[in-house]
């Protein structure tokens, strides 16, 4: 007697196509989706096939239906799908203070001096998971982006695509894809 493990319910991975005629000696693509339900955590997932002769195949091998192998008999297919999934992480280039927290400190003096401290404060942000980060970054109150620029090739899905116009001032880019181990420059 052979064990089979349970097939899985409410899973996070879906398969397409669910069912499909194979020809012999072919092969077929099947796309697994992964959908978590939660956050982060591991998802795990066993999908059950059983394979069977299609019509075609019992018309060509010239026999009575009911003398084929029966669904089962085949053999069973049992994937495991499992994924773990972790939550983003955007690092920012300051140290950490000792409240646990990395904080940014803006100088501003009430009068126009060469001694005084620049007006612009440039922060690095760094995705140092191991997966692509999408992201926009926005500010409220006196502030405002002055430039962004970042090393990573991927564009963000929703960012302004196409060439640059050279009558209508362009837009501070604000929405990022960061792939792992690149930066953003504010």
């Amino acid at each position: 007697m052979a064990l089979e493990p349970e097939e899985s319910t409410g899973s996070s991975f879906d398969i397409n196509p669910k069912q499909l005629a194979v020809p012999s000696r072919s092969t077929t693509e099947f796309t697994v989706t992964f959908n978590p339900t939660q956050d982060v955590g591991n998802f795990r997932s066993i999908v059950i096939a059983s394979p069977e002769l299609a019509q075609e195949e019992i018309e060509l091998a010239g026999g009575d239906a009911s003398e084929q192998p029966k669904k089962g008999t085949l053999g069973i297919i049992a994937l495991n799908l499992n994924a773990n999934t972790i939550s983003p992480q955007l690092s920012l280039d300051k140290s950490v203070k000792m409240d646990g927290g990395k904080h940014i400190n803006m100088k501003k003096w009430s009068v126009v001096d060469d001694d005084a401290p620049s007006v612009i404060q440039k922060l690095t942000f760094s995705n140092d998971t191991k997966a692509d980060m999408t992201f926009n970054f926005g500010v409220s109150g006196p502030f405002e982006i002055a430039k962004s620029k970042s090393n990573t090739g991927a564009k963000h899905p929703l960012s302004t695509q196409g060439t640059q116009s050279k009558v209508v001032k362009q837009k501070v880019e604000t929405m990022f894809c960061l792939q792992p181990l690149k930066i953003v420059e504010l």
